[in-house]
């Protein structure tokens, strides 16, 4: 499978849930399933909160704050 085949495949999910990432030890679990890149810098635990697929490097931040940031997300949108 090419390149653009794949990026075809992905981009054709619906959400980041159902992307191969979701099993990859380097992402996070819940903030891949709340729409986020979710990547893991493992060597520190931090976190990028940036869109999942965004352009450019990712922008890690503490784990602490990323959790506390995707709550307050998530409590917003059920109001």
């Amino acid at each position: 499978m090419g390149v653009l085949a794949y990026w075809s495949t992905v981009t054709a999910t619906s959400g980041a849930a159902h992307t191969s990432e979701m099993h990859n030890v380097s992402v996070d679990e819940y903030a891949a399933q709340e729409g986020k890149c979710a990547q893991v810098h493992l060597p520190t635990g931090r976190m990028c909160t940036l869109p999942h697929g965004h352009r450019g490097s990712c922008v890690f931040i503490p784990a602490e704050v990323a959790h506390e940031l995707l709550a307050h997300h998530g409590t917003e949108e059920r109001q």
